[in-house]
Order: structure tokens, then C-alpha cells, then sequence
């Protein structure tokens, strides 16, 4: 690989570039953003689906244990798909690292109805909107920090933070809709 060309990953910085005298050097790859997109709307897709159905801790272990599972598949997908360097220990945890932010996602929202389960006056239904919440505050976060990361401007911007915005709203009616 020859310094700067990308290393199969369209739009992420290359992994691995020639110095003078032809010996590789590692970079770091970029954030990962749509992963941390995913995981955000993942995390409000857990707590949609099982809100006001579980106790605060339930729903947090819940959250967790879904961004968890999500991670491993992200990363056992990039693995079977070489994109990290095939099945190697390095590339593996090269992987782990970069489809990291699926995982950490659910962990706002988690914290958010723990905190809620600890409060005395706080139901389970209200601890499942602020999980909610937190998931769509941090999903509309990511989604500005993808857009960007890739110097989107004018238009285009905007019309990329609507849909972000609309994500969110789409989110939040199927939780009404859902009506546990």
C-alpha cells in the first residue's frame, strides 16, 4: 500500500502507509460516526421495543447487553469482510476498537434510566423517555458530528441534519405508537 491510499474503506483514513525506506507504519482511523449513528438508534430501538415494559435496571441491562451483542456482530462482520485486515489478532482488535461506538452508545441511555429508576417520585414509564431521550439527543450529537467530520456545508447540510432530525421524530412516534 502506497502512502495515502485508502485501505478499502471509502472515506476513512488509510490504516497503513509506506515511510521512506518502504517499512509500514500504522495510523489511527478516523471516529467512527455511523457506527455510533447505529448505536444510538439502536439503543432507541431496545428501549422502544421494551420500555415501559421493565423495571429501569431491566431496561439499562437491556440496553447494554443489545450494544454489546451488536458490537461483536459489527465486528465479526468487518472481520469476515477483511475490512480490518482479516483474521489476525491485530486486525481483530483493530475491529473492536473502530466498531467500539456501537457498543458505547447504549451506555447514556442506560445510565439515564438508572439514574431515573433511583429517583423516588420517577415511574417506569417516565425512566424509559428519558432513556429515550438521551438515545435521540445523542443520535441528532453523532449525526452532527458525522456530517461534519466530512465538511458537509450549505444545503446539503441541512438537509442532512433534517433527515437526522426526522430519524428522531420517527423514533418517537413509534415509542407512542408502540404504547407499552
Amino acid at each position: 500500500m502506497t502512502d495515502g491510499e485508502p485501505d478499502g474503506r471509502p472515506g476513512e483514513a488509510p490504516t497503513v502507509t509506506n515511510e521512506p525506506g518502504g517499512r509500514p507504519h500504522r495510523m489511527r482511523h478516523r471516529p467512527n460516526y455511523s457506527a455510533a449513528v447505529y448505536g444510538s438508534v439502536l439503543a432507541a430501538s431496545v428501549v422502544v421495543s421494551s420500555g415501559d415494559l421493565r423495571a429501569p435496571s431491566v431496561l439499562a441491562i437491556l440496553l447494554v447487553i443489545s450494544g454489546l451483542v451488536f458490537w461483536i456482530a459489527h465486528v465479526y462482520a468487518a472481520t469476515v469482510a477483511g475490512v480490518h485486515g482479516g483474521w489476525h489478532r491485530g486486525a481483530i482488535v483493530s475491529g473492536m476498537r473502530h466498531e467500539w461506538p456501537v457498543a458505547f452508545a447504549s451506555i447514556p441511555p442506560a445510565i439515564a434510566a438508572l439514574v431515573c429508576g433511583a429517583l423516588p417520585n420517577v415511574s417506569v414509564n417516565d425512566g424509559a423517555w428519558a432513556a429515550l431521550i438521551v438515545a435521540i439527543v445523542e443520535l441528532q450529537i453523532w449525526g452532527f458530528a458525522a456530517v461534519r467530520s466530512i465538511d458537509l456545508t450549505g444545503r446539503a447540510l441541512t438537509r442532512t441534519l433534517l433527515l437526522n432530525a426526522v430519524m428522531g421524530l420517527v423514533i418517537v412516534v413509534l415509542k407512542v405508537g408502540v404504547g407499552h
